[in-house]
């Protein structure tokens, strides 16, 4: 069978108390530091989107566009630049840029278009 088909239960073999007990205890103990990680990254994204929605409804206000290509390009170059010095692939750190700045610009079309019909 190969290795993309199998499935190794973590949660047994911590319990099995087999060779691979001690190495499934570590992958327990590092998954639960990913799983706060992953909260911690979540409150973060949530707090992106509060202050993200704030600009909408000033752009919304002023009639600015909800896009801003110069500093999203610039945004990009920088976010590229922060995932090499941390040794993180910088095609993913430009992926999460454009998944954020979509998603807020959606937001700013929306707040827009709400200012606008009033």
């Amino acid at each position: 069978m190969s290795d993309a088909k199998m499935e190794t239960v973590i949660d047994d073999q911590a319990q099995s108390g087999g060779p691979q007990a001690q190495a499934a205890r570590q992958v327990e103990e590092l998954r639960a530091d990913v799983d706060t990680i992953d909260a911690a990254v979540v409150a973060m994204l949530a707090e992106r989107f509060r202050v993200t929605r704030r600009i909408g409804l000033l752009k919304a206000q002023a009639g600015f566009a909800s896009a801003d290509m110069h500093r999203e390009s610039a945004q990009i170059a920088v976010l590229r630049g922060r995932a090499e010095d941390y040794g993180l692939d910088p095609d993913l750190a430009e992926a999460y840029l454009h998944l954020v700045a979509d998603a807020a610009k959606r937001d700013h079309e929306r707040l827009a278009s709400q200012a606008n019909s009033r």
